[in-house]
């Protein structure tokens, strides 16, 4: 039996996280070529990276939230960061996941023309 030590252990997690991170890019940026001349691939992977670590952060776990929260912030970059969003999905009642439910609906009203 393979024994690892927490250090061993944590840099594991550590790299999936990243692996992670790499082929949603990866799948975004299949979708999005634009995104590939400006802002680059780099900057979209940052973006998204920073989206992650927002996720773990928050202890959003379900893994097509995190995808969705990766994509937003990719064309939004650092949205989590905004004091009303953050606010939102920090805001007891509700779990991270549907927290962010509703915003992607609000969203997509609002890219739907809404007012």
């Amino acid at each position: 039996m393979l024994k690892l030590s927490q250090a061993q252990w944590e840099e594991l997690q550590v790299r999936d996280t990243r692996q992670f991170v790499v082929a949603v890019c990866d799948q975004f940026l299949a979708s999005r070529p634009d995104m590939l001349d400006q802002p680059g691939r780099d900057t979209v992977e940052n973006r998204m990276q920073a989206a992650q670590d927002y996720a773990a952060r928050i202890g959003l776990t379900s893994t097509p939230h995190i995808v969705r929260l990766l994509y937003l912030a990719a064309d939004a970059p650092r949205i989590h960061d905004e004091v009303p969003i953050n606010a939102y999905l920090r805001k007891p009642g509700a779990t991270p996941e549907q927290r962010l439910d509703d915003l992607l609906v609000l969203v997509n009203w609002k890219l739907e023309g809404g007012h």
